[in-house]
């Protein structure tokens, strides 16, 4: 008899090749629940008759999702685990790390172990560094770091949405913006709806990310910079005092902020990103932060901890 691991691979993998144009990924109704709840028996039920298309895809970011707001903040992370996720983002994001890797063996010829993209040998195919044009705002209000996070990256894919029409299309408040509520990722959503170049997934990460996470983190940054013209990814930085901060942001507070991962060195082992901070007048530091810097990617990862990133 099959185990269960082995059998979830083997319908996963029929899915995949299955025609297209059948079934979304997951329905509306997904409420957000464990995988193996009823709504994670829906969902992989769900997944089972249709294949994996980008619109299913994207249909998970619209599932209501447990509320993870972007205030109240603790000054530790530790301990704190990754963000709860639903079934059907968790299904997606599965999906999409499937097609990465078939894009990063098909670049080069050098996959590791498992057929998995193990190093960054299997990326030769790929340029060692790629950087989409730069698109930095300065975000409006000192809470809107998300809609510039979003304007910056549809513009990077050809679309111009201003800040406030992305602020409403995102629920921003006061508060700032959610990593998720009861509407779903209000981030890859709002992205879904308004390009077509790339079906965006959020990925949660614990306070303190294992290496197999980084390494995930880089491939899919890289994935996404070179696939169909090339996407930027969307970082929920959760800084807490002594803990690594994005360039120029001060080490004592502690600060949930979004923004736009717009390119890569290294292969990946350096990531560059782009900060709606610098030249935002409501806030007091931001004469300190550059538009445009790079940290290494273990670093970003670990700033990412405790919230995550859509890719």
């Amino acid at each position: 008899m099959l185990s269960r691991r082995w059998a979830a691979r083997i319908v996963l993998i029929t899915v995949l090749f299955m025609p297209a144009g059948l079934l979304s990924l997951a329905g509306p109704g997904l409420a957000a629940a464990r995988p193996g709840g009823m709504a994670g028996r829906a969902a992989r039920a769900s997944l089972a008759a249709g294949p994996a298309t980008a619109a299913g895809i994207r249909s998970a970011a619209r599932q209501p999702a447990p509320l993870v707001a972007s205030s109240g903040l603790a000054r530790s992370k530790r301990g704190l685990p990754a963000p709860p996720m639903t079934s059907a983002m968790l299904m997606a994001n599965a999906a999409k790390q499937i097609m990465a890797r078939a894009f990063l063996r098909a670049a080069g010829n050098h996959a590791g172990p498992g057929g998995k993209c193990a190093s960054r040998a299997c990326r030769n195919g790929l340029p060692a560094a790629l950087n989409l044009e730069g698109s930095q705002q300065p975000q409006q209000t000192d809470y809107y770091c998300g809609p510039a996070t979003v304007s910056e990256m549809l513009s990077q894919v050809g679309v111009k949405v201003s800040q406030s029409k992305a602020a409403g299309e995102l629920k921003t408040t006061p508060g700032g913006t959610d990593w998720s509520d009861s509407r779903g990722f209000p981030v890859p959503n709002t992205l879904n709806a308004d390009q077509q170049r790339n079906a965006y997934v959020a990925v949660a990460l614990p306070w303190s990310p294992t290496s197999a996470q980084i390494r995930t983190y880089e491939n899919d940054l890289v994935t996404d910079i070179n696939r169909n013209g090339g996407a930027p990814l969307a970082g929920n930085a959760y800084e807490v005092p002594g803990g690594p901060h994005l360039v120029g942001h001060p080490e004592n507070q502690a600060i949930s902020h979004w923004f736009d991962i717009r390119g890569y060195s290294n292969s990946g082992a350096i990531t560059d990103y782009e900060d709606s901070v610098h030249g935002a007048s409501s806030i007091g530091w931001s004469a300190a932060v550059p538009a445009y810097s790079a940290l290494s990617s273990s670093t970003i990862v670990n700033i990412l901890g405790a919230r995550g990133y859509d890719w």
